[in-house]
């Protein structure tokens, strides 16, 4: 239940008690120094996340992952993340421009000639191979350094980019969090909770899996299905400015594989408060809540909002959309299938 948590959290302060590199996660990005624009935004946005990318047209892992970088780029443009690919090939930049233009929209993020930016990020941090990747938070904090076909890598990018992840708060974090599994172990669920609530108090937007962990416990190991309902509509109340955790709530109350964690009441209450907060045309909220009238069995319902999502999303986003609605479609088309 909590090692994913702990995980990450015990990472974070390995990372930022390490003496080695000059550069370590937690750390202030230094600043982004470049001779040329190859192609991209000539700026790096403040408050807005980001990631720098260190590269060269001769590197063939580097090759293989631009496809990567390039989806995580469309997937999460709108949300304000940027791309920075850097290569120091100085004395190439014919050879860079006219590999980023065979490449077409293939590599639609920033591109850049290397001119003090591989000093301050990749030598700064130790860095030896290519290629190298570094996530800047929102407050401008390094958030992950490594291999951008690291699975960390796109886990850590996405609760970037959704505000959730910040390792200075983690490691203040990861002693609560190891007190905590250690009560759920002996099923002294009373100082697990209260181990949680001081977590999640840091901030509920970086721990909302925290408190999403702590209904399961509720449901699932405690079989206390009284408390865990009033803590799912604690949560909603909590998160009622919060679209995406709203929708994690209802995506778990919804769909959990644990039967036990499933409470369909609290699914819609969360859906319909995320509707609410986003509204009635959002995409995501929309599929959220179709995702929700799905489980329910109102096929219809489903349809007619995924419709309205695959719909209003962004082109990038339209295929994901409409995976969703084939579904769908294709279960209320069975025999003996339930509509309303």
């Amino acid at each position: 239940m909590f090692h994913r948590l702990i995980t990450a959290a015990a990472t974070a302060v390995l990372a930022t008690s390490t003496m080695a590199a000059e550069l370590k996660v937690g750390d202030k990005a230094p600043a982004v120094e470049v001779k040329e624009w190859i192609q991209g935004e000539t700026t790096v946005g403040a408050g807005k996340p980001y990631v720098i990318e260190f590269w060269a047209t001769w590197c063939g892992p580097c090759r293989t992952s631009i496809p990567h970088l390039n989806e995580l780029y469309n997937k999460y443009k709108g949300k304000g993340l940027s791309i920075i690919g850097v290569s120091d090939e100085v004395k190439a930049v014919g050879k860079v421009r006219n590999f980023v233009r065979s490449k077409g929209d293939g590599m639609s993020y920033s591109v850049a000639i290397d001119g003090g930016v591989k000093r301050n990020f990749f030598e700064a941090a130790g860095q030896k191979g290519i290629p190298s990747a570094f996530i800047v938070a929102n407050d401008n904090s390094i958030a992950f350094i490594g291999h951008p076909m690291d699975p960390k890598f796109e886990e850590i990018l996405a609760k970037v980019v959704a505000g959730r992840y910040s390792p200075t708060l983690m490691k203040k974090a990861a002693p609560k969090l190891a007190a905590a599994e250690r009560a759920a172990k002996v099923r002294n669920y009373g100082d697990a909770y209260r181990h949680m609530d001081d977590v999640i108090e840091l901030d509920n937007g970086v721990f909302v899996q925290v408190a999403l962990d702590k209904y399961r416990i509720m449901a699932s190991e405690q079989n206390d299905s009284a408390a865990a309902d009033k803590w799912a509509n604690q949560m909603i109340v909590m998160y009622s400015d919060d679209p995406g955790a709203l929708g994690m709530i209802a995506e778990m109350a919804a769909a959990d594989p644990d039967e036990e964690v499933q409470n369909h009441g609290a699914a819609r209450k969360a859906a319909d408060a995320m509707l609410r907060k986003s509204g009635p045309r959002d995409p995501d909220a929309l599929a959220v809540s179709a995702m929700v009238a799905f489980q329910e069995g109102d096929a219809d319902r489903a349809i007619r909002e995924q419709m309205q999502a695959w719909m209003t999303a962004d082109p990038d986003m339209k295929p994901e959309f409409k995976r969703s609605l084939d579904i769908y479609r294709g279960q209320a088309s069975r025999p003996g299938a339930s509509r309303r």
